[in-house]
């Protein structure tokens, strides 16, 4: 009877067998080395004990790392010793199974001679050395630095260093430096005697640039006192806090429900609170002052006390009042000035009615109060208007002090409304100081995106350890970028989208981590006896390739966004591109150490799976429910599989005629809607006043709906409402501030060769006033303004009575013109000291210290009103700049550096808005497909990438345009970093397509989606995730880097799986085509694309005793599916069989183990990068019964035409089958312990095309006949146990220990390399009858790899 399986432990990355408790009599090894043993005892080969037969191992389970125990693993064969094959008289007989042991050598204390060994041997000290490198840079980072200052998290969003922002900062500067005491002055003081003017002004330290120097004004002119009036603190005014109220049910407001709701809500949540009443404005009878509320103003005109007292007759008679005053002021007859009993009226007061301007309730209604549709000429006919919206302002001023009385009263949704009415707009000037407030309160949102990442990480991987050792690697990158941004880069602006780069950088990290541990399965999976040493340089062979490439893909994608203006998109794309570069540097090493520590410290302590009979009923319980997650996992294994391994294969290659119709048809719509109709629309507001909670946000609503209901907010002319031009000479437009640095503040470059004193200048000045005012754009001049025309101001001044008021002077009556020059200086300032004696009038002129005339500043009004569209303000500045610029060309010296600059403040971010994301995108591709090329050195897989690349770019932009996005400057910076954040996932598929050993490209199709795919999906699944956990942040910030992940990552993993993998399909490279090949450079396809006859040319081709190219390993894939084959076949996909040997190891070196001929032309000579990279494993190969090249049955036929075969001996009978390891039952990486990639051996014949029947793979190495017989006499039959199979032959790595030696002959030196006792090699015969039989050696060559 055989003897029961014993239970495994089943670990994250491992499987390992446990001791059997009815066989604990059978002691396990406990020597780390073997030792000699006296060949009577028991323990003598031949006298083995085991319990368990070899099929009951399972081929995953692995051996200990270098620097462990030595692990012994023994297999028992049920063949007698004695039958032991024997070649000494010439004949070859079966040989008998021997006892084979692999045994590795254990040494301490040596040095690490490669990379991989140094990772084996001393992960802990790696580890150790990157945590005290990153802990230096954080220390030097943190304390050579200031420490980041979030306080204006919207600070930098302004462009920088453009034409029109270098003309603003330096007017600012111009502005800041004006005024009395300051650097310049509006009027000469020849008694203040200080320092000379410099060619640079700038004092040492000032604050930011104020607005304007002249006085701000009233909104209204202030009216007369009276009864009506005096209830009220005065007209309400701008700075006063705004609220906007709706009606609930949609009808209108105008109803006395309505009014008394809008009564009540403001007593209860405003009134009210503690601290209204510290705020509020006051009256004389220091009392809170009243709101300026439509229930308030119904009861001053009704005479009521109290808004809560109005009846339904006061509103209809205060309606009726309305409809009859109306129309004077939509004529613009009602205004302000005739208000009241004032005398001084203007004429056209008469035409108002006197119940209409005896106070100023009407038209404060009107005005502010109500909404432009209510009672407008349109609607004045309708027999009831609808109110829709109403404002009511605050007696206190919009400023941060309002904080608490908003989060306490005004917050809540449901505090804020009732059946009738509700608040849906505020303006109480708290965005900015809520914004900090909620980007902390939401902090809480990206911290759950990230535990959702590297819950994905740990589900998948199903090791704790592993996770926090990449949450550590990521935090350890970013803080090493941080030392690099301050220290290295000298950058002292942190912004806070910087922030997001954690977020952006797990995603990197998480594709990077789950490829890295597909690879250590499948190596672990092919040689399950190697040591780690070997498993970290075959997993890095692939994985170190594909980190280096989509590293620094990656970090020049995000590079490219540096050549932006925007200082915040900037200071992003230098910040993220170099952790990028760190976290690259620093997962070479910390990644794969971290996997050998988990390896040799960690993946041991697993429970039984076998549940212990007896026990507690919780015990039990926890135990079945175990068994029930167990099946859970197996089922979603298998459906995985079924995934990622049959179904993704054929769908893409059946379907991609298909996929990339449909993915080319979606990226040229994406392209249209984002960039030609309707495209990303331009902000219509400054970043500072700009969206920042989400559209929902109360504040958001009244700067986007609510603003341009109410007709105060239109601007008359003469209060800013049309574009003025402002004309500088004297100062250069040189910007002198960082530009990185939005904190910094530019200085004044003085003009050296200014001069406006020499005649040429005078009438040059004389002549541009009269050019200025025939141009169409011209407007009149608001009173009190400065003027255009400072020659026509002078000389009307001398001419006045006023020139005379400081006494006798020469300017005084002049009258001829032009003047001396010294002359016409001495006249301005005179001019300026009589109009402007204590500098508070700007007419144009700025002195220095010293009085003399620094600079010229003229301004004029233009006819072009002010309008946050780009096209009309565009419009305006191409044209006065045409204008400007031909009287510039006809100046005189002295004014020929002139230049002029506006309200462009808006204008300047929509220009660069518009313009650069296309150049920035345009840039982070080209320098993708650089990076790539200079990786792969194939033209056509860069060009394939680029394009699924600039396909989910072009997506994602027409993607924002149907979500309604403006392209702000967020926008911007997120749809820049949209290459580097879709450029993995391509790369992935990329490197792994360059790297398959097969020429054809439908077999590298295949074997790039097996061995990819699941990672791939994995990693979207886990960011599409995080950012769906962002989705309810109040703060649009978080939202938008939400939406742009999912969706970013979403598209990106369509367009490289099915838009890039199609497009290989169809046009993919195959063997060197595309490849751009170098002196040094090795052709692998070269002995496919050879001529037959010069392959027969070659030195020893079919000579004795010299190898042949043989194909014994390529058909060593797993078996064919049915299923498969049919759902392919309109593919032309090959229906060759093939076999399984997914676990087994072979040397592809020289074959023999002898040195390497001498090759017959240059060509063979040349070494190419894929050489190193490509040991990855087959996906199909051809038959072993159908070889391209000699078959093993030739040595066989040519041996029989000397003597007689012998004929073939019977078997001795066979074991049953052994049960299906797990590596083969669950080869799931997300719920299995195999390998994830054990399925990238699946040969389901989609490699090998029927077009290309002649089609080779990389030749594996193949043990000779010839070279067993060192008599040089005829080979003999090989394999023949059952007389239905041949033989395949394959060489290993691991040194084969024999049992019958003598323990002195099992030194390293004497049995190193050797095959067996006699130096044969070991057969082992194969239990299926219809599988062949494999002879193992042992090869010279150490090699690495993944095998072919």
């Amino acid at each position: 009877m055989a003897p029961e399986a014993s239970p495994e432990r089943s670990c994250s990355l491992h499987t390992c067998p446990l001791e059997d408790p009815s066989n604990a009599s059978v002691p396990a090894p406990s020597a780390s080395t073997l030792q000699a043993v006296d060949p009577s005892s028991p323990l003598a080969p031949g006298h083995f004990g085991y319990s368990r037969g070899p099929h009951e191992y399972q081929e995953g389970s692995s051996l200990l790392g270098l620097g462990d125990q030595a692990a012994l693993c023994s297999h028992v064969s049920n063949y007698s010793p004695s039958l032991v094959p024997s070649q000494h008289d010439g004949t070859w007989k079966p040989p008998a199974q021997r006892h084979v042991v692999s045994v590795r050598q254990e040494r301490t204390y040596r040095m690490p001679k490669s990379y991989s060994q140094l990772i084996a041997e001393w992960p802990g000290t790696v580890i150790l050395l990157c945590l005290a490198f990153i802990l230096l840079c954080t220390l030097a980072g943190l304390l050579g630095s200031r420490l980041p200052d979030f306080s204006d998290p919207l600070l930098g969003f302004e462009p920088r260093d453009t034409d029109v922002g270098r003309k603003l900062e330096v007017w600012k500067a111009l502005q800041a430096f004006t005024g009395p005491k300051n650097l310049l002055s509006l009027s000469p003081d020849p008694e203040l005697n200080s320092s000379t003017f410099h060619s640079t002004l700038s004092p040492a330290s000032w604050g930011r640039a104020q607005e304007s120097v002249v006085r701000a004004r009233r909104m209204v002119e202030p009216i007369d006192d009276n009864g009506e009036d005096s209830f009220f603190c005065g007209p309400p005014e701008k700075s006063h806090a705004k609220l906007v109220f709706v009606s609930t049910s949609g009808g209108s407001l105008w109803n006395l429900h309505a009014i008394h709701s809008m009564c009540r809500i403001e007593q209860e949540q405003i009134r009210s609170h503690p601290h209204f009443g510290a705020l509020c404005q006051r009256t004389a009878a220091n009392e809170c002052c009243p709101s300026w509320s439509l229930g308030n103003y119904l009861a001053v005109l009704s005479n009521r006390s109290s808004c809560l007292d109005t009846t339904e007759a006061d509103a209809a008679r205060t309606l009726a009042l309305l409809r009859y005053c109306a129309p004077y002021y939509h004529r613009g007859v009602l205004v302000p000035s005739c208000l009241g009993s004032k005398p001084d009226k203007p004429p056209f007061c008469a035409q108002v009615p006197t119940k209409c301007a005896r106070s100023g309730a009407v038209y404060q209604l009107l005005h502010f109060l109500l909404d432009r549709d209510f009672l407008s000429p349109q609607t004045a006919d309708y027999q009831v208007p609808s109110l829709k919206f109403g404002l009511l302002f605050l007696p206190i001023t919009k400023d941060a002090s309002m904080l608490d009385i908003y989060l306490d009263g005004l917050a809540d949704v449901q505090k804020v409304s009732d059946n009738y009415t509700s608040i849906s707009g505020m303006d109480l000037g708290l965005k900015q100081v809520l914004l900090k407030h909620f980007l902390a309160l939401d902090t809480v949102y990206p911290l759950l995106a990230l535990a959702v990442i590297f819950f994905s990480v740990t589900l998948y991987l199903r090791s704790f350890f592993i996770t926090v050792m990449v949450l550590l690697g990521v935090l350890g990158s970013l803080m090493v970028a941080f030392f690099l941004y301050h220290v290295a880069f000298r950058m002292a602006y942190f912004p806070f989208v910087n922030l997001a780069a954690l977020l952006l950088l797990s995603g990197v990290c998480v594709n990077h981590t789950l490829i890295f541990f597909d690879l250590w399965r499948l190596s672990k999976s092919q040689v399950p006896s190697g040591g780690l040493a070997q498993r970290v340089g075959r997993t890095m062979h692939h994985f170190g390739y594909l980190l280096l490439v989509s590293g620094l893909t990656t970090g020049a994608a995000f590079y490219g966004s540096y050549l932006s203006r925007l200082p915040t998109v900037r200071c992003f794309a230098l910040f993220m591109g170099t952790a990028v570069l760190v976290h690259m540097g620093l997962t070479l090493v910390w990644l794969p150490a971290s996997a050998v520590l988990h390896e040799r410290y960690l993946a041991r302590g697993c429970l039984p799976r076998q549940a212990p009979r007896g026990g507690s009923d919780p015990l039990r319980l926890l135990l079945a429910i175990h068994r029930r997650v167990r099946g859970l996992r197996r089922v979603v294994s298998i459906l995985s599989r079924l995934l990622f391994q049959r179904l993704l294969p054929c769908g893409v290659i059946k379907f991609r005629y298909i996929w990339i119709c449909w993915f080319a048809a979606l990226a040229v719509g994406g392209g249209y809607i984002g960039g030609v109709s309707p495209r990303l629309q331009l902000p219509i507001l400054l970043p500072a006043g700009g969206q920042v909670f989400r559209p929902s946000h109360p504040f958001e609503r009244f700067d986007a709906e609510y603003r341009q209901q109410f007709l105060f907010e239109d601007l008359p002319p003469d209060e800013g409402g049309h574009l003025p031009v402002v004309l500088v000479w004297g100062i250069l437009p040189v910007d002198t501030s960082d530009p990185l640095d939005p904190r910094s503040n530019s200085s004044l470059v003085s003009d050296p060769d200014f001069s406006v004193s020499s005649l040429e200048a005078q009438d040059w000045l004389l002549e541009l006033c009269h050019q200025a005012r025939n141009q169409s754009f011209f407007s009149t001049q608001p009173k009190g303004w400065p003027t255009l025309c400072l020659v026509e101001a002078l000389q009307s001044w001398m001419e006045s009575p006023s020139c005379a008021r400081l006494g006798p002077d020469f300017c005084c009556g002049q009258t001829d013109f032009p003047m001396a020059p010294q002359l016409f200086l001495h006249c301005l300032k005179m001019m300026a000291l009589e109009q402007s004696p204590d500098g508070t009038r700007d007419l144009g002129l700025r002195f220095d210290a010293h009085g003399n005339l620094a600079a010229l500043v003229l301004q004029f009004q233009t006819n072009f009103p002010y309008s946050a569209e780009y096209g009309p303000v565009h419009h305006f500045y191409t044209e006065v700049s045409r204008w400007l610029a031909s009287e510039l060309g006809r100046a005189p010296s002295g004014l020929r550096r002139g230049w002029f600059t506006s309200r462009l403040e808006l204008y300047s971010l929509q220009h660069s808005l518009s313009t650069e994301p296309a150049v920035v995108l345009g840039l982070a591709l080209a320098l993708a497909f650089a990076t790539l090329l200079l990786g792969t050195w194939n033209v056509p897989l860069s060009l394939f990438s680029v394009a699924a690349v600039a396909g989910t770019v072009l997506l994602t932009a027409g993607l924002l345009v149907l979500l309604e996005w403006q392209l702000n400057t967020a926008e911007a910076l997120f749809l820049s970093a949209s290459v580097g954040l879709s450029v993995d996932f391509t790369i992935n598929y990329c490197i792994s397509y360059h790297l398959c050993p097969h020429p054809d490209r439908l077999s590298r199709v295949a074997f790039s989606l097996r061995q990819t795919s699941r990672a791939t999906a994995m990693g979207t699944a886990a960011l599409f995730a995080s950012g769906v956990i962002m989705l309810p942040s109040t703060v649009l910030l978080y939202r938008k880097l939400g939406i742009t992940l999912m969706m970013v990552k979403f598209v990106s993993c369509g367009f490289a799986s099915f838009f890039f993998q199609s497009l290989c399909c169809f046009f993919g490279p195959e063997k060197n085509c595309g490849q751009i090949l170098w002196p040094c450079a090795h052709l692998p396809w070269g002995a496919g694309t050879e001529d037959p006859d010069e392959e027969k040319a070659r030195p020893g081709a079919g000579i004795p005793g010299i190898c042949p190219e043989h194909y014994e390993l390529q058909p060593l894939a797993r078996r064919r599916s049915p299923s498969f084959d049919t759902s392919t076949a309109t593919s032309k996909l090959s229906h060759r069989p093939s076999v399984l040997s997914e676990d087994l190891p072979f040397h592809d070196g020289n074959c023999c183990g002898r040195p390497p001929l001498v090759p017959a032309s240059p060509r063979d000579l040349l070494l190419d990068h894929q050489a190193v990279f490509s040991q990855c494993p087959a996906l199909q190969t051809s038959s072993p019964y159908k070889q391209a090249g000699p078959n093993p049955q030739s040595w066989v036929t040519q041996d029989s035409q000397e003597q007689k075969a012998e004929p073939p001996q019977a078997s001795p009978e066979v074991p049953p089958p052994s049960p299906k390891s797990k590596a083969e039952e669950l080869p799931d990486g997300l719920c299995s312990s195999a390998s994830t990639l054990e399925g990238l051996s699946v040969s389901d014949d989609t490699c090998l095309s029927a077009s290309e029947p002649s089609a080779r793979v990389p030749d594996s190495v193949v043990i000779c006949p010839e070279d067993l017989d060192d008599a040089g006499k005829p080979a003999l039959e090989r394999g023949q146990l059952n007389g239905k199979r041949d033989t395949l032959w394959l060489a290993l790595k691991e040194t084969i220990y024999d049992p019958t030696l003598a323990s002195s002959q099992h030194s390293s030196s004497s049995w190193k390399g050797r095959g067996g006792p006699d130096g044969s090699p070991v057969m082992l015969p194969n239990s299926q009858p219809d599988l062949p039989d494999v002879w193992l050696r042992r090869p010279n060559a150490y090699t690495s790899g993944y095998s072919t």
